[in-house]
């Protein structure tokens, strides 16, 4: 039972650890691919040892249980051997003690017979020589027979009392090595449920290695390239959206400003969803630019990213939280922040003058725009329609 509750709160553990969203963009200065197909394979190599400590240590419990079950069976033998011989014992005491009655008995006669006379008189009672010397001799082996018979019953019952001490000496013998082993069985099976663990920990680290070596090498990197160089140029071939599940609330271009009450162009697309949903980034790149708590946008992510052979900035705004930093590396599974709109909303008590509920802004410009020499002017000059949404008040359900 021990071993099942530590083996559930170890797993309860790991779930939580691997439900923890990670991107792969965690790349190391001068790492390359060759890099990291080094470390799958060191992974690999990890795994196949543990498996062997796997398969040993559950060969060593199943020793363990099999010598355990044979100690035991000794055990049950030898406390029947010792009840055998308790039985034994009584039975000889009692036939020791009848031959002691006996002996008294002789004993007394044979004292009457000396202080009476009566033995000289049965000796020299006898008819002839012969008959004498019968005579003497029965009343000797009588005696001798009864001697020896009580040599033979406590030689038997001391024989019998060191063996039933034997007996009992090997009885403690047998139940510490059953505790041992029973010891030993639970070790191994808090060892082997590590192990277990492990493999499943393994499994998933190899798992998430090999996506990691698929998507850089989709993204065109060699082996002896860095990352980073690679990634600073790698070529998206297309969009994703940067949620599974939205809704359209206010296209790209001009509309009817919603807080400022004038005409004005959008410089994006608004998607209705739930506050803190995450978002994920649509494409490759680097993020180039942060803005936090503006009184119109409120937080925003910048991003640099190439698609199809041209460089583009996209922009989230109105987040309630941002997972990431300037310089960082991002791909499409990397959670960029979380979406805000509602409590951030001036109207609900927070600091964005430009939202009035949950949502997300999500703009589009062509080229690398803000960020150091990189002004913001820039980026809202070469605006685009982000495209692969569809219209006014329509919803989409996945992000490709």
């Amino acid at each position: 039972m021990k071993n099942y509750i530590k083996l559930f709160v170890i797993c309860l553990c790991c779930l939580i650890i691997f439900t923890i969203p990670t991107t792969k963009a965690e790349i190391k200065k001068g790492e390359t691919l060759r890099d990291l197909k080094n470390q799958l394979t060191s992974l690999q190599n990890k795994k196949k040892e543990n498996d062997n400590k796997k398969s040993k240590t559950k060969a060593e419990i199943e020793k363990n249980k099999s010598d355990m079950e044979n100690a035991e069976l000794e055990l049950f033998k030898t406390k029947k051997q010792v009840e055998t011989l308790q039985v034994e014992l009584k039975n000889t005491n009692e036939e020791l003690t009848k031959k002691k009655e006996e002996s008294e008995k002789l004993l007394v006669l044979y004292q009457m017979l000396e202080s009476d006379n009566i033995y000289i008189e049965y000796i020299t009672g006898a008819s002839t020589m012969t008959e004498l010397i019968m005579r003497i001799d029965a009343v000797k082996q009588l005696t001798e027979y009864n001697n020896e018979q009580l040599s033979e019953l406590e030689l038997l019952i001391s024989d019998n009392n060191k063996m039933t001490k034997e007996l009992d000496k090997y009885q403690v013998e047998l139940d510490n090595k059953i505790v041992k082993y029973e010891e030993a069985i639970e070790e191994l099976g808090d060892e082997y449920s590590e192990l277990v663990l492990g493999g499943v920990s393994i499994d998933d680290e190899i798992k998430n290695a090999k996506n990691v070596i698929k998507y850089y090498e989709d993204l065109g990197c060699k082996d002896d390239q860095e990352l980073l160089a690679c990634v600073d140029i790698a070529n998206n071939n297309g969009w994703v959206k940067p949620i599974s599940k939205g809704r359209i609330t206010s296209l790209f271009g001009l509309r009817f400003h919603p807080t400022q009450h004038v005409w004005k162009n959008h410089n994006g697309i608004d998607i209705a969803t739930a506050e803190g949903t995450k978002v994920y980034a649509t494409a490759a790149g680097q993020v180039g630019a942060i803005v936090e708590k503006s009184k119109c946008g409120g937080n925003m992510v910048y991003i640099w990213t190439y698609v199809n052979g041209k460089p583009y900035t996209y922009v989230f705004m109105h987040l309630l939280r941002i997972n990431v930093k300037v310089g960082d590396k991002v791909d499409i599974n990397t959670v960029v922040g979380l979406s805000g709109g509602g409590s951030t909303a001036k109207k609900n008590g927070g600091y964005d003058t430009c939202t009035t509920g949950a949502h997300l802004h999500y703009g589009l410009s062509s080229g690398y725009h803000f960020g150091k020499d990189k002004p913001l002017s820039k980026f809202n000059s070469y605006l685009i329609e982000p495209p692969g949404y569809p219209g006014l008040y329509q919803w989409f359900y996945s992000r490709y």
